[in-house]
């Protein structure tokens, strides 16, 4: 897994230019599970809050300018509770924000959270126009 972003960017060096800059947090998003795995200890070191909010796409290889994700294909080895193990990796890793992008379900967020229930962390949801 690379720690680059599509732009072509190291993560490393992106999180060193907030260093200066009054953000709260910093996250992973919209990339394979395993990718934000990849990027917790850098996230981690910038002494923000951080966190990941993973895909289950294939492969975004398809997706060029002017398409939608309409045209990428969905895993089929990331039902919810392997989803929600991954998140669990991250938490266990220092992460405070964790959710789903694009092909999590409400199924995988929902198992998601109710093991962080089961687990005594307190959740707070954030949703569009809150």
């Amino acid at each position: 897994m690379s720690n680059r972003l599509r732009s072509g960017e190291e993560l490393s060096s992106v999180v060193e230019q907030l260093a200066d800059t009054p953000v709260a947090g910093v996250m992973v998003n919209c990339s394979y599970p395993e990718a934000v795995t990849a990027a917790m200890p850098i996230l981690k070191a910038s002494g923000l809050a951080f966190g990941g909010y993973a895909n289950g796409f294939t492969s975004v290889d398809a997706l060029k300018p002017g398409l939608t994700v309409d045209e990428l294909t969905a895993r089929k080895d990331l039902p919810p509770d392997r989803y929600a193990e991954y998140a669990f990796g991250w938490i266990e890793n220092g992460a405070s924000i964790v959710g789903g992008c694009c092909e999590i379900s409400p199924e995988h967020i929902a198992v998601l959270a109710k093991g962080l229930n089961d687990k005594g962390h307190q959740i707070t949801s954030f949703r569009k126009g809150d």
